[in-house]
């Protein structure tokens, strides 16, 4: 024989079925909110593209201007040392267009150089400011200069690294 007991639900039941589900809210709300404070990313690099010139014609040869700013305590690895030693280099890629044509490859000024005993060589970085520029030959116009780069940062005081990327659209004349 089978016997079946009426379903039952107490007052003291429904305050804990309450309970617990506030409980679970609440402690699902703070592990979110603990989540995105630990998922902040790292951005110890800005930077601004432009163009060398502000007026410009078929057969001018003009540079385009890579610069970054870099925060305190952190330094970003140029791209005139040897690849093989470790640190990323930073490298650039430009999209052909036929309206222009690159002369050489993309230039670092005022690297900083030297011995890094971690790496076993020498290395040329940046701190605070960098700037790079690939001069180019003006074709025909519009001019546009599409592409993008990557790049690593590293703290002075942490060691830690990051890797970054950006991207570049310049056209001139502006539409």
């Amino acid at each position: 024989m089978l016997i079946v007991k009426p379903f039952y639900r107490g007052k003291a039941q429904i305050k804990t079925n309450d309970m617990n589900r506030k409980i679970t809210v609440l402690v699902s709300l703070m592990l979110m909110l603990s989540s995105l404070s630990f998922g902040q990313i790292l951005n110890p690099t800005k930077w601004k593209v432009e163009l060398s010139k502000k007026e410009i014609k078929v057969g001018d040869v003009i540079d385009v201007v890579f610069k970054a700013k870099i925060d305190k305590s952190w330094h970003l690895y140029s791209n005139d040392f040897d690849p093989d030693l470790g640190p990323i280099l930073i490298s650039f890629d430009f999209e052909a267009d036929a309206s222009y044509e690159r002369i050489g490859n993309v230039k670092p000024m005022n690297a900083k150089k030297h011995y890094d005993k971690i790496w076993e060589g020498e290395v040329s970085y940046f701190e605070n400011t960098a700037e790079l520029r690939q001069q180019i030959k003006v074709l025909s116009l519009p001019l546009k200069i599409v592409g993008t780069f990557d790049f690593q940062s590293c703290s002075d005081e942490s060691g830690q690294c990051v890797m970054g990327d950006d991207e570049f659209d310049l056209t001139y004349p502006k539409n």
